[in-house]
């Protein structure tokens, strides 16, 4: 060893204790790190405080409107769309401000960011907004079969904070409805899972913006969040409003008849005035 190298190894501290004199985050960083690898049993809590650290939630989530957990579909916007009917009409009335009409079907999808299990304790719907129906334009797809079992209801007109509520038995899933937890079942994730909650909403009397609030309970630490969260288009849902002014419409149940677009002012007899004729 060279005298240089000698002087600078002997002036310079070990490694840990240049830890130990570093800033205080990247001390609470490391130290777990070397402690989960001396103690065995020891690694799930490290990472976990490490995810903390770094501002990584216990529970993440993703949201988006799926008409495809419905029979049918049926959106509207207060919008009044003029082009003829082509496969570009159902993408344009969402991007106008369309929601789902009567009862809407949302897909939030948790995924859990924890070594440990999360409890799911509470599911509600919080509504932020009630407005008159959307009365503007209408796109109608009557149903056509199918869908998948939903998984929580929500009766938005019950009031501002509604419970979610869950069917008894899955293979009925709009019959013998009752309150998440009534029975003492849960939903639970463990680590790294997701877990897709399917969602019907339903109202006959407004235009509902409502979010969804999830309680959990991690480690004994409760904790909570909303979906879409604050800063996001709120979810929405419209009653079937006693009329529209344009409506599109699929015609399946029509034979030989194409979709087309009607004015529902000139020609009210054409257009619907609930999901089904």
């Amino acid at each position: 060893m060279s005298e240089e190298t000698a002087n600078e190894t002997g002036k310079n501290p070990s490694w840990w204790r240049r830890v130990g004199r570093g800033p205080k985050w990247l001390i609470a960083t490391i130290a777990p790190i070397i402690v989960a690898t001396a103690v065995p049993g020891v690694a799930p809590w490290a990472t976990d405080h490490i995810r903390d650290l770094l501002g990584q939630p216990p529970l993440s989530a993703i949201s988006s409107a799926e008409p495809g957990l419905l029979a049918g579909s049926y959106w509207a916007t207060n919008s009044i769309l003029t082009a003829p009917y082509s496969d570009e009409i159902y993408t344009a009335i969402q991007n106008e401000g369309g929601v789902q009409i009567g009862t809407s079907g949302q897909l939030i999808t948790l995924t859990s960011n924890r070594a440990g299990q999360i409890d799911i304790e509470q599911v509600t719907a919080v509504i932020e907004a009630r407005q008159p129906p959307l009365a503007g334009t209408a796109f109608i797809a009557p149903p056509q079969g199918g869908g998948i079992g939903l998984t929580v209801q929500f009766h938005l007109d019950s009031g501002d904070q509604v419970p979610a509520l869950v069917p008894s038995d899955p293979n009925y899933p709009d019959k013998n409805l009752k309150p998440y937890l009534a029975d003492g079942s849960y939903l639970y994730l463990e680590q790294g899972k997701s877990e897709p909650i399917a969602i019907q909403a339903t109202t006959t009397t407004c235009y509902c913006q409502w979010r969804v609030r999830i309680n959990y309970v991690y480690r004994g630490q409760a904790g909570q969040i909303t979906v879409p969260p604050p800063g996001q288009r709120p979810f929405g849902t419209t009653a079937w409003a006693s009329h529209y002014r344009v409506e599109y419409d699929t015609n399946v149940f029509h034979a030989g008849i194409p979709p087309a677009r009607y004015d529902c002012v000139a020609e009210p007899a054409r257009c619907e005035v609930g999901p089904f004729r």
